[in-house]
């Protein structure tokens, strides 16, 4: 005690000396005031906790420096630390007022002070716990089926603040079936969703593993299509005289059985070859189908059709080059002024064929006409039955019809 006291008069006016000139130094101008805008740090946080928020991130330092100093003065020059430690966690994790400490780092710089002096916090302990991971393989594409997948793990421990694990329901992983039919077998990183499917949790917690790979096994499945039935006519000609005029089927439809790929190019089967050859009259029988290869027959339809193919005579025309008969002119002569007219015949092929120019006699009719020119107009009568006359080429001839010329008068008989 004694050493402190020794010369105590000096030491005092020392001390009020320096007082005197520090205070006379700041009033003339020596010092400078300034802010700077600092960012805060958080110190003293447990591993057992998380920090939910703490706003503002950046304060505003106020500072006093000589001005031999002042132009050098950075953020860098200070820390502004939150004691996470002094949040009171049985309050967790409501929002806490925790005081900020500044620190210079620096000599020279004085009469430090925060702008705000606290900010607010909120704290919550870590929580650990494991959900169920769930495949979600969206819209299966049509044609298509899949079986179960499986997965490289079927729980993941999810970690982070408990407020947040205690709304996470399960780990999803999204697939995408492709529509080619390729079997999955991919790494897919996981997604946190709560029980209504929403995301929850992005940037506070942990998924271990964040990834799991999937496999799941794709392959297509048969669809059905109805298609019509075609009947396979061969090459082949009914008899002599006869056509084939209509071909009926039954069943007319049926539905097959096939991949999507395959049915797609199909819009009808065909029968095995039906032959016609030398056919009189209509004809009946039953007949298999022929499918496409990788196409089979849905269950319930028939292997075999009815086919009909219905003949009748075959009906064409023929056309023939004769000469014109002219009737009725009595005793005058009737001179038509065409050698030959075309008639053209339809009917049956067969009544046809047995037809002959000699038999077909176009006439026209003179009765009653005066000795002159006319245009008569030639008909033909005496047709088969089931010939039809088609027309006469031309339609009107020219006819002249000359008198009769007197007999000669006989010579006088010498006395």
């Amino acid at each position: 005690m004694g050493l402190i006291l020794r010369n105590w008069h000096l030491k005092l006016s020392a001390l009020l000396l320096a007082t005197v000139l520090y205070t006379g130094l700041v009033y003339t101008g020596s010092f400078t005031d300034s802010s700077v805008q600092v960012r805060v740090e958080q110190v003293e946080v447990s591993p057992d906790v998380f920090v939910l928020s703490a706003e503002p991130g950046v304060v505003e330092v106020q500072y006093r420096v000589s001005n031999e100093q002042a132009g050098g003065v950075t953020p860098e020059d200070f820390v502004v630390t939150v004691d996470i430690g002094a949040y009171d966690l049985e309050r967790a994790p409501e929002p806490q007022e925790l005081r900020l400490e500044v620190r210079a780092l620096k000599d020279g710089l004085e009469d430090l002070s925060i702008v705000p002096e606290t900010v607010r916090v909120a704290v919550d302990q870590v929580e650990a716990r494991s959900v169920a991971v769930e495949v979600d393989r969206g819209t299966i594409p049509e044609g298509l089926e899949i079986d179960e997948p499986v997965l490289s793990a079927e729980t993941v421990e999810v970690r982070g603040p408990a407020s947040v694990v205690s709304q996470v329901d399960r780990a999803v992983a999204f697939v995408d079936i492709p529509a080619s039919g390729i079997n999955v077998n991919e790494p897919v990183p996981l997604t946190l969703v709560d029980i209504g499917g929403q995301p929850v949790g992005a940037g506070q917690l942990e998924v271990d593993p964040e990834v799991v790979s999937v496999q799941i096994e794709v392959r297509a499945v048969e669809t059905e299509t109805t298609v019509a039935v075609r009947p396979n006519i061969e090459a082949g000609t009914p008899a002599p005289g006869f056509a084939l005029e209509a071909v009926r089927v039954e069943p007319a439809y049926v539905t097959i059985v096939g991949l999507p790929e395959v049915l797609e190019a199909i819009t009808s089967v065909t029968t095995e070859p039906i032959s016609i050859e030398g056919l009189s009259a209509d004809e009946t029988r039953e007949v298999e189908l022929q499918l496409p290869d990788d196409i089979a027959l849905a269950d319930g339809e028939p292997s075999t059709v009815t086919v009909t193919t219905s003949i009748g005579p075959s009906v064409s025309s023929r056309t023939f080059v004769v000469g014109v008969l002219c009737t009725g002119s009595g005793d005058n002569a009737c001179l038509p002024r065409l050698d030959e007219v075309a008639i053209t015949l339809s009917g049956a092929g067969e009544a046809l064929s047995a037809l002959t120019a000699a038999s077909l006699t176009p006439t026209v009719d003179a009765s009653g006409l005066d000795p002159g020119s006319y245009e008569l107009t030639p008909v033909v009568t005496g047709l088969p039955e089931g010939v039809e006359l088609v027309g006469i080429s031309p339609g009107a001839i020219p006819v002249t019809i000359e008198a009769p010329e007197p007999p000669p008068t006989p010579s006088p008989t010498p006395p």
